[in-house]
């Protein structure tokens, strides 16, 4: 009974916390986006989330111009990637270009690269790379590298890019694999 009951207040704090992504206070977004980050690692939650639309407040967000309200946002979205109904939810939100454009964002690359990874497992998915400047930036991150290895998160992601053909034909043309 206990626990039930621990679920429900869970899934009220939840409710709250979703319908709190609705507002332009960066400060208040914040501290929500964090709780709801440490609160997405419970899957009663993360489903919770789901239901709540959760995805689709964080594309209103997504990208932004505070940093830290950035970082937390990509973590939490990161968390969520790891269900498939959620990282489909992710592109139909049209985050896909967005995450695509942050790339160059040195701040948080490594968890923009995570979440596209993350999104590029899924076949039909993968074909919408192509519609986005997406393989251009991963093909030059793999051969600019100025590390003796690239990272893994850079040569999985491009691996699953050039599982689709007319991913690989956009990596070999244009000079891109110069």
């Amino acid at each position: 009974p206990l626990f039930r009951s621990l679920k429900m207040v869970n899934k009220q704090i939840v409710s709250m916390l979703i319908s709190l992504l609705d507002r332009d206070n960066v400060e208040l977004l914040i501290l929500v986006v964090s709780f709801l980050k440490k609160l997405s690692i419970f899957i009663e939650n993360k489903n919770a989330m789901a239901a709540l639309g959760v995805v689709d407040k964080m594309a209103r967000i997504v990208p932004c111009d505070n940093e830290i309200l950035l970082h937390v946002s990509l973590r939490l979205l990161l968390n969520l990637s790891f269900d498939p109904m959620l990282r489909e939810r992710m592109v139909r939100a049209g985050l896909l270009p967005k995450l695509v454009a942050l790339v160059d964002n040195d701040q948080v690359v490594v968890y923009v690269l995570c979440l596209l990874y993350h999104i590029s497992i899924e076949d039909k998915c993968k074909s919408m790379f192509s519609y986005t400047d997406c393989i251009p930036k991963v093909v030059k991150l793999i051969l600019e590298c100025p590390e003796e290895k690239v990272d893994l998160e850079v040569i999985a992601f491009g691996i699953n890019l050039a599982a689709n053909k007319r991913n690989a034909e956009l990596m070999c043309e244009n000079g891109a694999h110069r």
